[in-house]
C-alpha cells in the first residue's frame, strides 16, 4: 500500500517544480547558500502540495482514468489503494506540508495555499472549460516561479514570466492533441473537455503559443531591463539554444507522438535533455563569470 501511494503521489512530476529555482538563478543568487537552502527547502514543500492534489484530481477522475489504456494502472483507478485511505494519508500530509511552508515564509505559504485553492476550482470547474483548462494549468506554472522567486527575495521579469505562461500552454495544448490521437474514438469518453477540442485547431493552438513562447523569450534576454539587471547582454547567445528545444519538442509531439505525456516526453528524450543542460550551464556563465560572485562550485 505505502508503494501505491508513493507511486499515487507522482514524484517523477516533480520536474515541473524545478521553475522554483528559476529565482536562485536569475536573481545571482547561486553563491548565497542560505537562498539555495530555501530554495531547495521550497522546492519540495510545492512538490508534496502539489503532489496532494494529484491525489485529489485521481479521486475525482478515477472513474474516468478506468477508462484510459495508460491512466487506468494508477492506484486510484486500478483500485491498488483505497479511496479513503489515500484521502486520509493526503490530509495528514497536507497538513504537515502547509504548516512547514508557512513556518519557511508566510507569502510563499500563502502562494502554495493559493496554488492548492486554485487547483481545487480547476478540478471542479475549470478543467471542463475549453481553452481555460488549459490556461489554468499554466497559471499554475507562473505561480510556482512566483514562488521560488518570493522565498529567496528577488523579482522576477514580466518578460520571463510571460514566456513561462507560453510555454506552459505550448506543452498544455500539445498534451490534449496528444490524448485525442492515442485515445481516438474513445477520448470524449474519457475526458469530456476533449469534444470541445480537434486535432487541427490544436495544431493552430500549438503553432501560435510556440512562436509567442520565442518571441517573449527574445523580448527578455534583449531587453534593457534585464541587461541592466543581470549585468550583462550576452543572454541573447541562449537564443539558439531555445530554438533548438522548441523544435525539438515538436518533433516529440508530432513525429514521436509523445505529447499525450509531455514529463515523460521530456525526461526520456535525449535532445531536450542535452539543450536544457546547455542552456543552464551557459546562463550561469554568461551571469556569473564577470560578476565577482562566487559560487558553491566551479564552472
Amino acid at each position: 500500500m505505502l508503494f501505491s501511494y508513493i507511486k499515487l503521489l507522482r514524484p517523477h512530476q516533480w520536474i515541473k517544480n524545478i521553475i522554483l529555482f528559476a529565482g536562485i538563478i536569475f536573481g545571482k543568487k547561486l553563491g548565497d547558500l542560505e537562498s539555495v537552502e530555501r530554495a531547495i527547502y521550497a522546492f519540495f514543500l510545492f512538490s508534496l502540495t502539489a503532489s496532494c492534489q494529484y491525489v485529489l484530481n485521481d479521486f475525482l477522475d478515477r472513474k474516468e482514468d478506468a477508462l484510459h489504456p495508460e491512466k487506468k494502472h494508477r492506484p486510484l483507478a486500478s483500485g491498488a489503494i483505497s479511496p479513503t485511505i489515500a484521502l486520509l494519508l493526503t490530509a495528514i500530509l497536507l497538513s504537515i506540508t502547509l504548516v512547514l511552508s508557512f513556518k519557511l515564509q508566510a507569502e510563499f505559504f500563502y502562494w502554495v495555499a493559493g496554488y492548492l485553492i486554485f487547483n481545487i476550482v480547476y478540478s471542479r470547474f475549470l478543467k471542463h472549460m475549453v481553452i481555460l483548462d488549459v490556461m489554468s494549468i499554466s497559471f499554475g506554472f507562473v505561480v510556482r516561479a512566483i514562488a521560488g522567486s518570493i522565498v529567496v527575495g528577488v523579482s522576477f521579469s514580466s518578460w520571463l514570466l510571460l514566456c513561462t505562461f507560453m510555454l506552459a500552454l505550448y506543452w498544455g495544448f500539445g498534451k490534449r492533441r496528444g490524448e485525442l490521437i492515442i485515445l481516438e474514438e474513445g477520448a470524449k469518453g474519457h475526458r469530456k473537455i476533449l469534444e470541445e477540442y480537434s486535432v487541427n485547431f490544436l495544431d493552430l493552438m500549438m503553432g501560435i503559443v510556440a512562436t509567442m513562447t520565442l518571441v517573449t523569450y527574445v523580448m527578455y534576454v534583449t531587453s534593457p531591463h534585464t541587461i541592466e539587471n543581470l549585468g550583462t547582454d550576452k543572454m541573447v547567445y541562449t537564443i539558439p539554444i531555445v530554438v533548438y528545444a522548441i523544435f525539438r519538442s515538436l518533433y516529440i509531439i508530432y513525429i514521436k507522438n509523445m505529447g499525450h505525456n509531455p514529463t515523460k516526453a521530456i525526461l526520456t528524450d535525449w535532445g531536450v535533455l542535452v539543450a536544457g543542460f546547455l542552456w543552464l550551464l551557459l546562463v550561469v556563465w554568461i551571469m556569473y563569470s564577470g560578476s565577482g560572485q562566487s559560487l558553491p562550485f566551479h564552472l
